[in-house]
């Protein structure tokens, strides 16, 4: 018997995107679930037309938000997806081509982010390697307001697959930073008013050195610059806003 797979998705005014998402899970899923906090444009209009199956939630936060979203899944074998991220072709192949009883827990997938349909690729932004793909049995989503992950149990076997999903996250480079502007204020690092004024610009420092001469970010010329310095604003915003 083939395994059945289910699409969770959360969203919320998303109409410029979710249909490019939908269009490609469909191809995939055995249904697809949506979680909605409020959209009041045509994200559930586009929705319907792929027959997904649609719930409202209040905003939660990202981790619990996400996690509601698999309690109304009816399989086993779970993909996790943002509104803003469409699965390649060639993806979808590899995880039909999936059997899903190797004993495999789950399996990670890569993203690849696009900024104004400009696609990332240097500076510590792919592969970026996220499990989405896994059984809701073993576990769920770590209930963080932001920078939720996955969490299966100790030993698990987790493989990654090899080809990416397209991550169209950001219409510009002004939206980026100001949503990670956002992800600094719903961090749960810890206060400490003796540490973060020292952490905070040591964190700056290393962050950028980090993105733009270490993980090759200089390669996207002036851009680089720019996704280094944003980067780094918000490693140093974390500890600013714990103080």
């Amino acid at each position: 018997m083939q395994t059945r797979l289910s699409i969770s998705i959360i969203c919320f005014n998303e109409e410029a995107i979710i249909g490019e998402c939908l269009e490609q899970a469909a191809r995939v899923g055995d249904e697809i679930v949506i979680v909605d906090s409020g959209s009041t444009d045509k994200t559930l209009e586009i929705a319907q037309r792929y027959g997904a199956r649609i719930f409202q939630q209040d905003w939660l936060g990202y981790g619990k938000q996400k996690n509601f979203a698999l309690s109304k899944c009816s399989n086993e074998w779970v993909l996790s997806l943002d509104a803003d991220e469409v699965l390649t072709d060639e993806l979808i192949l590899e995880i039909q081509a999936l059997s899903f009883d190797g004993g495999d827990a789950g399996y990670r997938v890569a993203r690849k982010l696009f900024v104004a349909d400009q696609f990332i690729r240097w500076g510590g932004y792919y592969p970026d390697y996220q499990l989405r793909l896994f059984q809701k049995s073993l576990g769920g989503f770590s209930e963080l307001p932001v920078h939720e992950s996955v969490n299966l149990p100790v030993g698990s076997r987790i493989r990654n697959l090899k080809n990416p999903l397209n991550h169209y996250s950001y219409d510009s480079f002004e939206q980026m930073d100001a949503a990670f502007t956002n992800f600094a204020r719903l961090s749960t690092k810890k206060h400490n008013k003796i540490l973060n004024p020292v952490l905070g610009p040591l964190n700056f420092v290393y962050t950028f050195l980090n993105k733009f001469v270490f993980r090759l970010g200089f390669l996207h010329g002036r851009k680089g610059v720019r996704l280094g310095w944003m980067h780094s604003k918000y490693s140093f915003l974390k500890y600013i806003y714990r103080m």
